[in-house]
């Protein structure tokens, strides 16, 4: 397997683990004030904004949810273990809201969007993932469960 196509693999690997980017669990965001944001207040809050957040590798994301539907931004990643140089990978996909109110995504690190009625070109595909979106303060965090107190939460902001 090429490096290239291993490191996509290990970005997108980090980028769906829950425990590799705990900041905080949800107990602690609760106790702390947030609030649950419902469907309505996503759509307000953050769709067409920029909204940034750490990985588990000292990269970054920046992405965008936009009003049709689709994901779209990069994520940065160490290139060469042993290294401090960060590569770029694209990142692309669709989320929706479930009726639940949570919010699912599936996403694609590392390809180049359909072209032409040809689909996805290289990169690793993630599975769907729907999670519950919450605010505290300026910042939002995501988290796969909306009751279990011990949860991984997962911080993102919007960018200036």
């Amino acid at each position: 397997m090429p490096l290239s196509t291993k490191l996509l693999s290990a970005l997108a690997l980090l980028l769906w683990m829950p425990l590799a980017m705990a900041q905080n669990n949800l107990g602690e965001l609760l106790d702390a004030g947030a609030t649950r944001l419902s469907p309505e207040a996503f759509k307000e809050e953050v769709l067409q904004r920029v909204i940034v957040g750490p990985t588990a590798t000292g990269g970054r994301l920046e992405l965008i949810y936009t009003t049709n539907g689709m994901i779209q931004g990069t994520g940065s990643y160490t290139g060469v273990i042993g290294t401090s140089s960060l590569s770029l990978a694209p990142i692309n996909g669709e989320w929706t809201i479930a009726d639940n109110g949570t919010i699912c995504t599936s996403m694609r690190i590392g390809s180049s969007p359909s072209v032409g009625g040809v689909g996805n070109i290289g990169g690793v595909s993630l599975p769907t993932r729907c999670q519950f979106w919450f605010k505290y303060s300026e910042q939002y965090f995501f988290s796969d469960s909306d009751t279990d107190r011990g949860a991984r939460v997962f911080r993102r902001t919007l960018k200036q």
